[in-house]
């Protein structure tokens, strides 16, 4: 929340696109325990940082609560969102635990009509698409110490053991290159 001087601005988050959430910043604090929330993601826990949120559109949508903790966050909005041109805007005004922001990731997804053309990751296992010259590929990396199975949604060309198949089987930090088959 600085300028291009280094000079701290006089509103609080999300400073310039306030307007355009309908909703800002009342008050943040680091916390000393982590606090409770609950909300569209599910029930889960915020740590270390907490920023209670006021809204002030009529059409904002609460999607995380703070729980009963320290008084000054109970009951406060904690993520809000609203729709905004042919999106919409989303604040998170917490420090999410996994499982929560797992749940947050998933929502900002499918309400943004994303699908993955590959297929879902087993838990531990990232897979990431990259595009240039017309060419797509997929990187799965294996970040367990367990072999993984990546059942894809195809018959697709692994590149780096360099077969075809329908699923990959990924050792213990494992990586592989996936293509689409051409013939």
């Amino acid at each position: 929340m600085k300028d291009e001087f280094n000079a701290l601005l006089p509103h609080t988050q999300p400073g310039f696109l306030a307007e355009a959430l309908g909703a800002h910043v009342e008050q943040y604090y680091a916390l000393e325990k982590n606090v409770p929330l609950a909300g569209a993601w599910g029930a889960g826990e915020s740590s270390l940082w907490a920023e209670r949120i006021k809204a002030t559109a009529p059409n904002v949508e609460v999607l995380l609560r703070f729980g009963i903790s320290n008084g000054w966050l109970d009951d406060q909005a904690a993520a809000v969102t609203r729709k905004f041109g042919k999106g919409r805007i989303t604040y998170i005004g917490a420090v999410l635990d996994e499982k929560t922001m797992a749940a947050a990731a998933e929502w900002m997804a499918k309400d943004a009509g994303l699908t993955s053309s590959l297929t879902p990751a087993p838990a531990g296992v990232e897979i990431s698409r990259r595009v240039a010259n017309g060419r797509e590929v997929y990187l799965a990396v294996n970040a367990t110490s367990e072999l993984k199975t990546l059942q894809l949604p195809r018959t697709m060309k692994l590149l780096l053991s360099q077969t075809e198949a329908s699923r990959v089987e990924l050792p213990a930090y494992g990586v592989e290159v996936i293509s689409n088959v051409q013939h």
